[in-house]
């Protein structure tokens, strides 16, 4: 039998305090277990075609260092704790015992094999492929994430409105919460209207949106914003009337599920911290795998207990 290694320790601690284990995965137990074998099958399907290095397979895997995330478990445990803490490579060396380097590669293998893990879950990238329920309602807006300064292309993705170095996506919930669509990654200085101003939209729907896509007019599509504040002039100082003032209250109070939707999907602090990794493509992904993790959550909620629920 082989003995129980530093990486072991670390996963199977983790798991018997359900609150730490969610602190550091995003995921309860429950929900870790039902990731678990898609995860499982997406590995054993890579390695059984490809080296660690990508490159095609000749004879059987075995691992060199049996000390380095020993089981699937360990692996899915390990992409996890990174993508939901974002600590220093180094950090996440010392933690799981691996070198650094071995961190950095282990990252870029298992990232993809999550997003593929979290396909059934993952929004649309494509609007055509969205099944919109005809008449129903549906919100929209535009989300930020900061990242390090590019070094040859500050000026493209700095954000005026952020004052920093950021990628943006816009995105489309039902009023369930679920994330039904999301843009391909911008860059921080394209504006909210500009993501979303070639979309093809051809059932008809109620969307609600702020004034980030004032000047939108997307076809079959009743698309309601809050009223703009007019311009004072020189002589008189304008302001809404009460009437405009309550509908753009009524409108906040249906729009803020799209906030509380964005807060869950940054739980994961590698898209709601800065995030330092230059790797081409790697940026870029992060916040769909974000959305899908996320309505994974969403579908597959925490079952609680009688005695849980006594508690």
């Amino acid at each position: 039998m082989r003995p129980l290694q530093k990486n072991d320790m670390q996963y199977t601690k983790a798991r018997q305090n359900e609150r730490q284990f969610k602190s550091l995965t995003s995921l309860s137990v429950e929900q870790f277990d039902t990731l678990l074998p898609i995860f499982e099958s997406k590995w054993d399907d890579f390695i059984e075609k490809f080296n660690l290095d990508g490159t095609p397979r000749m004879r059987k895997y075995v691992p060199k260092n049996e000390k380095q995330l020993p089981t699937v478990a360990d692996k899915l445990f390990f992409i996890l704790f990174y993508q939901k803490t974002n600590s220093l490579q180094e950090l996440v060396a010392s933690y799981f015992d691996l070198d650094v380097s071995m961190v950095n590669k282990w990252i870029h293998i298992l990232s993809p094999l999550l997003d593929k893990s979290l396909v059934k879950y993952a929004p649309k990238s494509r609007i055509e492929d969205v099944k919109f329920k005809k008449d129903e309602t549906y919100i929209t807006d535009g989300s930020e994430r900061p990242i390090q300064r590019d070094t040859y292309q500050q000026e493209e993705y700095y954000s005026g409105k952020k004052g920093t170095h950021t990628m943006k996506n816009a995105l489309i919930i039902s009023t369930l919460g679920l994330i039904v669509w999301l843009s391909v990654t911008h860059v921080g200085r394209v504006h909210d209207k500009k993501m979303v101003e070639k979309l093809n939209i051809n059932t008809s729907i109620i969307l609600l949106a702020d004034l980030g896509f004032f000047g939108w007019h997307p076809k079959n599509v009743n698309l309601i914003l809050p009223y703009k504040k007019p311009r004072n002039t020189k002589t008189e100082k304008r302001e809404l009337t009460q009437e405009q003032k309550d509908f753009n209250k009524q409108l906040a109070k249906k729009r803020v599920k799209v906030e509380n939707v964005l807060a869950h999907v940054k739980v994961l602090r590698i898209v709601k911290d800065k995030n330092r990794n230059y790797r081409i493509g790697f940026r870029e992904n992060l916040m769909l795998t974000a959305c899908s993790m996320y309505n994974f959550r969403l579908k597959n909620p925490k079952i609680v207990s009688i005695k849980e629920n006594i508690c």
